[in-house]
């Protein structure tokens, strides 16, 4: 089976840190994989609160996720400080990716890599919609939205 390959952006736009807890381990003492998502879609709504939104408000729309794939690169246990770097890319008409790098600030390693991918939709009418040319303005992506 291929390995998935995560592209990460050229800037990161937001960071944040979290430290890994007793009840984010598995058995064998390590970062638990769903800990790991807990914490990047934590970093994704705190991504969009920093731009002044919510999953549930930008611009008028809802944020679904549509799509998720960690490529982790290393162990992280308990205590260890991570660094969230996100950034955004692959947009396209009705979304873009919310692309994630772990690094544990300890030992300056990357626990792993991630993407998000999100649509966006409008819940009123049940209904996808294309990505808010206002947001395109805001993260200076207006030449990157695809037809």
């Amino acid at each position: 089976m291929p390995r998935v390959e995560i592209c990460i952006p050229d800037q990161f736009l937001f960071s944040m840190e979290k430290t890994v807890g007793i009840s984010d381990l598995n058995y064998a003492k390590h970062l638990d994989s769903v800990a790991m998502l807990q914490i990047l879609n934590e970093a994704r709504l705190q991504f969009l609160a920093h731009l002044g939104f919510s999953e549930a408000n930008v611009f008028g729309l809802g944020v679904v996720v549509a799509d998720q794939a960690i490529d982790f690169r290393s162990e992280s246990f308990s205590g260890d400080r991570l660094l969230i770097n996100v950034g955004v890319d692959d947009f396209n008409r009705y979304g873009f990716d919310i692309s994630f790098e772990v690094t544990n600030g300890a030992l300056e390693t990357v626990v792993c890599q991630a993407k998000i991918g999100v649509v966006f939709f409008d819940f009123d009418q049940h209904l996808i919609a294309e990505v808010p040319a206002a947001l395109l303005d805001l993260l200076n992506r207006r030449e990157e939205k695809v037809a």
